[in-house]
């Protein structure tokens, strides 16, 4: 589940070129070959794609890597999604279109659009748990999926304003720069604010007899790459930080009734509170030994509205308490000033 298409590096190593760095030198330690670089037919870890931007953008100082790599790229999609996205009747069309078959180009990345009376909302969303710590991938996907829609409709285009749940990585003003409009911090969704007008407008490539030969091009290959469970566990992934992760919102995701959701993951053998769980305690122990979240940010990752409610859960799963865990298992100097006080 945790991969993405080799065309993410596209225009990378030029970028570390020319800050004096090597590309090798940076994909090297995550065991990336060279040969993944720009193959959109090549697939490699979409965490260790986290990873390198985050090492790069610190080691190079360059803590608009993110917003610079997705200028450089444009969109970045390329292939039978890039067909699908032009071909639409609209740009609205082109980004449900793109949503719907994200997955093929990568599992872990959730963009969402909702539209609003006088609004619409893309909302930008990955399987990694805290995202607040990946400023780089966040920046990049939200200004690509700006280009996108600039793309769509064959003219520049500026969102209203842009949210981001983390804090600048660099000055206000280059934010601006690279968005064209008012940027956020410190907000509860990462995400492009839009006029309902904007998806209203037509693309400029619109095909009608193309767009529907991509589409059932992309439906085969959906139903045979993806499983009903890596579906639910990616949704799951992305509504617990929201804290509405149930089985009713995940059945809205998925375009099913909560019922035949649930017949359908019994008929596989899966429970949907037991899968919930599962997940939890697996990132519960990620966030832990390879964090230094404190236990009430933990909590609120997972999905609970009290520290409380998560302690007795890790003691449930572990036989332990939470900083208990973190100083037998954790890697590194993860106990901070703030975990005396949870």
């Amino acid at each position: 589940m945790d991969s993405i298409r080799g065309t993410a590096f596209l225009q990378f190593g030029e970028l570390l070129f020319e800050q004096g760095a090597s590309l090798r030198e940076h994909l090297s330690p995550h065991h990336v070959s060279l040969d993944v670089v720009g193959d959109f037919e090549k697939s490699f870890s979409y965490k260790s794609l986290v990873q390198i931007y985050e090492g790069s953008a610190h080691a190079i100082n360059m803590p608009e890597l993110g917003l610079e790599l997705a200028a450089r790229q444009g969109s970045s999609l390329l292939g039978p999604l890039q067909h699908l996205a032009r071909s639409a009747p609209t740009v609205g069309d082109g980004l449900v279109a793109v949503l719907r078959y994200m997955h093929l180009y990568s599992p872990s990345i959730h963009y969402r659009l909702e539209r609003r009376p006088g609004s619409a909302m893309l909302y930008f969303d990955n399987a990694l748990p805290c995202i607040e710590d990946i400023p780089q991938i966040v920046e990049k996907s939200l200004l690509q999926g700006k280009l996108l829609i600039s793309e769509l409709m064959g003219a520049a285009f500026r969102p209203r304003s842009v949210l981001f749940r983390h804090q600048p990585q660099a000055d206000i003003a280059v934010y601006r720069r690279y968005f064209g409009c008012q940027v956020l911090f410190g907000q509860d969704h990462n995400a492009l604010a839009l006029s309902p007008a904007s998806l209203q407008r037509p693309c400029i490539q619109h095909d009608a007899v193309l767009h529907a030969i991509v589409r059932y091009y992309l439906e085969a290959q959906s139903n045979q790459d993806e499983d009903l469970r890596s579906q639910v566990t990616q949704h799951i992934q992305m509504l617990l930080p929201k804290c509405r992760c149930n089985l009713q919102q995940v059945a809205r995701n998925l375009g099913l009734n909560p019922r035949t959701l649930q017949r359908r993951l019994a008929s596989e053998g899966l429970d949907f509170e037991g899968h919930v769980e599962q997940i939890r305690r697996q990132q519960a122990e990620q966030l832990l030994c390879h964090t230094s979240l404190t236990v009430a940010q933990i909590a609120r990752e997972l999905g609970y509205n009290r520290t409380a409610s998560f302690c007795r859960a890790h003691l449930r799963w572990f036989g332990i308490p939470p900083l208990e865990h973190r100083r037998l298992r954790g890697e590194g100097p993860f106990r901070t000033a703030t975990d005396a006080n949870d």
